[in-house]
């Protein structure tokens, strides 16, 4: 075990990699303990380690003893929280209408919260994952209201770090609405953003989510760069899934400029993480 604390980002990360299984049956054995504000916390951990490893088992198992927990412990933040966190694995496996109730639930208890700038950051969280699960369902017109809702409670409170995120996510419901000026103006904002807050993987996946919409508008050179910066910030995280993302679309990239040589090495790189990691290597959008 490194020394505390972690030396920098990255090798925290892969250290809850690295452990991932003494963590997750750390929330077990905490749950079945009664020390549900422990339980808690440890997901709350546990939930930035899922961004990047997609250990669905296990973490649908925690997360689902961590909403338990919360609501034994009558803590409504944690309970809004929880119900967010536990959404996104269950509609990453297509379970759509579990992760519905859950946020349906969490969105109602977070309108009960008060006016104090960490519930009005929370609320707009649980508002931001009901957008989600409608860009997930395709319904990205649906999506954009709740974005731009959530936005609004990020700047009131002068969340820097919300604003930046729902400036992403508008962003990306502008590509899929093809409205690619706008899509990339607001990607370009958020990753300026990202960057100047000193968040890797935000700064990360902004300049991959631009890099896409620059490649729709056939800005090549440009759209490489930022794929290029998106796989190393990858790699440096140990992060599979996304590493995956970025060498598909960097093969698709090759394609489409005539690089065959580039477009074999990507594809090849891209086979060979699949084979490594498996399922839990593959993103769900």
């Amino acid at each position: 075990m490194p020394d505390l604390p972690f030396p920098d980002a990255g090798t925290a990360l892969r250290w809850l990699e690295d452990e991932r299984l003494a963590l997750y049956g750390c929330v077990r054995i905490a749950a079945e303990d009664g020390l549900d504000e422990e339980a808690v916390a440890l997901c709350e951990a546990l939930w930035t380690h899922f961004l990047d490893h997609r250990h669905y088992a296990d973490v649908t198992e925690a997360f689902g003893r961590g909403v338990a927990a919360a609501v034994r412990s009558e803590r409504l933040a944690a309970t809004v929280r929880m119900r967010c966190q536990l959404a996104r694995p269950l509609w990453e496996q297509r379970r759509y209408e579990e992760a519905a109730e859950e946020l349906r639930l969490a969105v109602n208890g977070a309108l009960l919260l008060g006016d104090a700038p960490e519930d009005r950051k929370l609320r707009a969280s649980a508002i931001e994952f009901r957008g989600k699960l409608a860009s997930v369902r395709g319904d990205w017109a649906a999506a954009v209201p709740d974005f731009e809702a959530a936005r609004e409670e990020h700047r009131a409170i002068g969340n820097a770090y919300g604003v930046m995120l729902q400036t992403y996510l508008l962003g990306r419901a502008a590509v899929a609405l093809g409205e690619l000026p706008h899509a990339i103006d607001l990607l370009t904002e958020a990753h300026t953003s990202a960057r100047a807050l000193g968040r890797e993987r935000m700064t990360a996946r902004t300049g991959f989510e631009l890099g896409s919409a620059l490649r729709a508008a056939a800005r090549w050179p440009e759209a490489a760069r930022l794929y290029e910066a998106a796989l190393t910030a990858a790699r440096d995280r140990r992060s599979p899934g996304d590493e995956l993302r970025v060498l598909e679309a960097l093969t698709a990239l090759s394609e489409e400029t005539a690089d065959t040589e580039a477009a074999t090495t990507y594809r090849a790189a891209a086979d060979a993480l699949r084979i490594q990691e498996g399922p839990a290597g593959t993103p769900i959008p």
